[in-house]
């Protein structure tokens, strides 16, 4: 909580100074690697329908080709069976989940500045889950770390503090600044699902503050 008020006010971010602590280590339970890179690469296999990359039925038997389809949730199976133009734009923003899942697997350096939406051409093909001509399952069965559970705690505590204030200026009419609030939603859902929040899955996470 300490670490994370003091990069709020580094950035110049408003703190509340009452929201609570989150669990502790000991408390807190983080997803096996296996689950987060089945869970990236369903995520990474899906994404592309949202740029008009592929079509719905295209990732579909992608996913079924490859022994994935039992981890696709309800919600996006019915994503790609009918992938409206307004669904497409709100799948967009699930680049941030598939870029905090790398992070907490270490195939990505840092999380970034919580103000720019992440770029996932930086990173490499060579490690990317999925893709043309690409079996999802070797970049599973080469996962078996994550980061330290204090990391992904650390980011997890952070992010809900960020998410607290972009909701606060909003629901305040006023600009935020400091802080992208579309990618530090998507990266506090991400890290809510890492860290079991209130046992929901991922078409469930709640991201309250």
């Amino acid at each position: 909580k300490a670490k994370s008020e003091g990069l709020l006010r580094k950035w110049n971010i408003k703190i509340n100074n009452h929201l609570p602590y989150l669990e502790s280590e000991e408390e807190a339970t983080i997803r096996t690697p296996k689950e987060i890179a089945q869970r990236v690469c369903v995520l990474a296999s899906i994404n592309p329908v949202a740029f008009n990359h592929l079509q719905g039925k295209e990732a579909t038997h992608y996913l079924k080709k490859y022994n994935l389809w039992d981890y696709v949730t309800p919600g996006e199976k019915d994503f790609l069976a009918y992938p409206t133009e307004e669904r497409k734009r709100h799948e967009t923003w699930k680049c941030e989940g598939i870029w905090t899942l790398m992070w907490a697997l270490k195939k990505v350096e840092d999380l970034g500045s919580p103000n720019e939406p992440c770029n996932l051409d930086t990173i490499s093909p060579d490690i990317y889950p999925a893709g043309p001509g690409k079996d999802p399952n070797d970049f599973i069965n080469s996962i078996d770390d994550t980061r330290t559970k204090q990391e992904i705690l650390d980011a997890c505590d952070l992010y809900y503090r960020l998410d607290w204030a972009c909701v606060d200026a909003r629901i305040n009419n006023r600009p935020m600044k400091g802080a992208h609030p579309g990618a530090v939603y998507e990266r506090h859902y991400a890290l809510n699902w890492l860290t079991n929040y209130s046992e929901q899955e991922w078409d469930d996470i709640t991201c309250d503050t």
